[in-house]
């Protein structure tokens, strides 16, 4: 998966997140793979840790 890919999830995962977790402060990246059936790739994921501040 090229750096790329990995940035443009990482991107969409906080996004979807700070719908529901407000004071989002930093993002890592545990890990990251895709789903292939029949030669294609059909899904991508990516594992993050999420810090945020608690008010």
């Amino acid at each position: 998966m090229s750096l790329y890919s990995s940035f443009f999830y990482t991107l969409k995962a906080i996004k979807h997140a700070s719908k529901s977790v407000k004071n989002i402060r930093s993002v890592y990246v545990q890990d990251q793979s895709a789903i292939v059936k029949s030669g294609e790739v059909t899904e991508f994921r990516v594992n993050l840790k999420i810090t945020f501040e608690v008010e």
